[in-house]
C-alpha cells in the first residue's frame, strides 16, 4: 500500500530502522515530542531512509493510541519522510487489539492523504499468549489480514509474545500476497535456517551484521534498533559490501558487534524500559548534545523516568571506540 507519487519512491534498501520516540514534559505527565523526533530523524537520514514507526524500540507496547497517531501525521513532513519509506507497528496483545489500531493508523493515513513517504504497512507480531499454537497464530493474522487493508509485516518476537512463528507457519501466512516482510528479532533465525523463501526477510538481532546477509547469509537486510545511534556505521557496512571490500565491513562489524552488546548489557541493568531503547537513547543523547552531554538535561522516556547518569558515562565511553564526539551535537 503506497500513497506517495510514483516519482518519489525510494527503492528498497537493505537498512530498516525502528525509529525512537523522544518525549518531553507537560506538567504531570509524559508527551511525544515530535521537533525532537524530527531533529534526531534528521541526523540519521544521510543514513537512513526506511523506518518502523512504533516498534519495540520506539515504545510501541507501552504507548497509547493517540501517542501512536502523533507518530503517524509526523509523516506528512515532506522535511523528513520525503524519499523515505515508512511501517507502522501495531503492537497489541491480541488480535482486537491489533485491528482496532490498524485501522485507525489506515484511517488516518487516508485523512491526511499524501504522507510524505512511502507507506509500507503494518508491523504485526502474533498474540502475546504463551499458550497459542500455530493455527491460533495462523487465524490471528488471517483475520488481521480480513479486517484491514494494508500490507503486513510479519514480526517475529517472542522475547514478547512469548511464542514463536514456525517454518511451516510462515509459508502458510505468506500465502496472502499482502504479506510482504517477515522481520525476526528471536536471535534463533529458525524460519531463516529451514529455508524459506517468500518475501523480503529481515533480521532484528543485533550482532554479525555482515554474515548474516546474502549473498552468503540468510537474510536480504536489517531492521535494526541501532540504526538510531550508529546508522553511519551501518550504511558503512553496506557501501564496502556493495563494493567488494568485505574484509572492510568486516572489521566495521566486528567492533560494531562488541560495541553494541556491551551498550545493551549496560541498559539491561536498569529497571525500566526497554533495554534496546534505552541503549539507543544514550547515545543518541551524544551525538545530540556533542562533548556537552553532561551539562545537557538527560533523556526522557516513556515512563517519565530519565536515562541515569551512569548509563550516560557507559555509552561515552563505548562510543569513544568510533571517532570522537563532535565539540556541538546536532541540537546546536
Amino acid at each position: 500500500m503506497s500513497t506517495s507519487p510514483q516519482d518519489d519512491r525510494p527503492q528498497h534498501d537493505r537498512l530498516w530502522v525502528p525509529l525512537l520516540t523522544h518525549y518531553r514534559r507537560q506538567g504531570a505527565s509524559v508527551e511525544i515530542d515530535p521537533e525532537r523526533i524530527a531533529a534526531h530523524l534528521s541526523f540519521i537520514r544521510p543514513s537512513v531512509r526506511q523506518f518502523l514507526l512504533a516498534g519495540s524500540t520506539g515504545d510501541g507496547w507501552e504507548m497509547s493510541l493517540d501517542q501512536l497517531l502523533v507518530l503517524v501525521r509526523l509523516t506528512a513532513r515532506a522535511d523528513l519522510f520525503r524519499g523515505a519509506r515508512f511501517l507502522v507497528g501495531a503492537l497489541r496483545p491480541t488480535t482486537e487489539g491489533v485491528i482496532e489500531w490498524a485501522r485507525a493508523v489506515e484511517n488516518t493515513l487516508a485523512d491526511m492523504k499524501t504522507p510524505a513517504g512511502e507507506y509500507c504497512g503494518l508491523a504485526v507480531c502474533p498474540p502475546v499468549d504463551a499458550g497459542a499454537s500455530q493455527q491460533d497464530i495462523v487465524r490471528h493474522y488471517e483475520r488481521v489480514l480480513a479486517e484491514t487493508r494494508s500490507e503486513i509485516a510479519v514480526y517475529q518476537l517472542p522475547q514478547v509474545t512469548h511464542c514463536s512463528i514456525e517454518p511451516e507457519t510462515m509459508r502458510a501466512l505468506v500465502a496472502n500476497p499482502r504479506v510482504t516482510m517477515f522481520k525476526d528479532t528471536s536471535g534463533k533465525d529458525a524460519v531463516a535456517l529451514s529455508g524459506f523463501t517468500g518475501p523480503i526477510m529481515v533480521r532484528g538481532a543485533e550482532g554479525d551484521y555482515v554474515d548474516m546477509l546474502k549473498p552468503t547469509g540468510l537474510y536480504q537486510g536489517w531492521l535494526l534498533s541501532t540504526g538510531n545511534a550508529f546508522g553511519s556505521q551501518l550504511r558503512r557496512m553496506l557501501d564496502l559490501l556493495e563494493a567488494g571490500r568485505s574484509e572492510e565491513a568486516q572489521a566495521v562489524s566486528r567492533v560494531l558487534s562488541v560495541v553494541v552488546s556491551e551498550m545493551f548489557a549496560a541498559a539491561a541493568k536498569l529497571p525500566f524500559g526497554n533495554p534496546f531503547s534505552n541503549a539507543n537513547r544514550a547515545v543518541d543523547h551524544l551525538w545530540a548534545y556533542g562533548a556537552g552531554w553532561e551539562r545537557a538535561p538527560a533523556p526522557l522516556t516513556i515512563s517519565g523516568n530519565e536515562l541515569p547518569r551512569e548509563l550516560l558515562e557507559a555509552a561515552a565511553d563505548l562510543t569513544g571506540r568510533f571517532p570522537a564526539l563532535p565539540e556541538h551535537g546536532y541540537l546546536g
